[in-house]
C-alpha cells in the first residue's frame, strides 16, 4: 500500500496491517531458516511497510498531542 492510501485508514486498521505485516515477516524468517526460497525483496518490501505505517501511527500520535511533526516544525538550529 502507498502511504496516501494508509492514511485513510483509522488507527485501528493501521495497527492490523501492522500486525500482518509482522507476522508474514516472522514467517519468512522461519521459511528462510528452513531452507525454502524467501527473497531478499520480499523482506525489504515489507520492513518498507512496516516503516510506513509505524510513521503514520506516529504522525497520529503527535497530531492528538498537539505537538508539531515533520510539516509544521522550524529548523531552528
Amino acid at each position: 500500500m502507498k502511504a496516501r492510501e494508509l492514511r485513510q485508514l483509522s488507527r485501528e486498521e493501521l495497527l492490523k496491517e501492522l500486525a500482518g505485516h509482522r507476522e508474514t515477516l516472522f514467517r519468512l524468517r522461519i521459511r528462510r531458516a528452513t531452507g525454502e526460497a524467501a527473497t531478499a525483496s520480499e523482506f525489504s518490501r515489507l520492513r518498507q511497510e512496516v516503516a510506513r505505517i509505524l510513521t503514520l501511527l506516529g504522525e497520529q500520535d503527535r497530531a492528538a498531542a498537539g505537538q508539531p511533526g515533520e510539516q509544521g516544525a522550524s529548523d531552528n538550529g
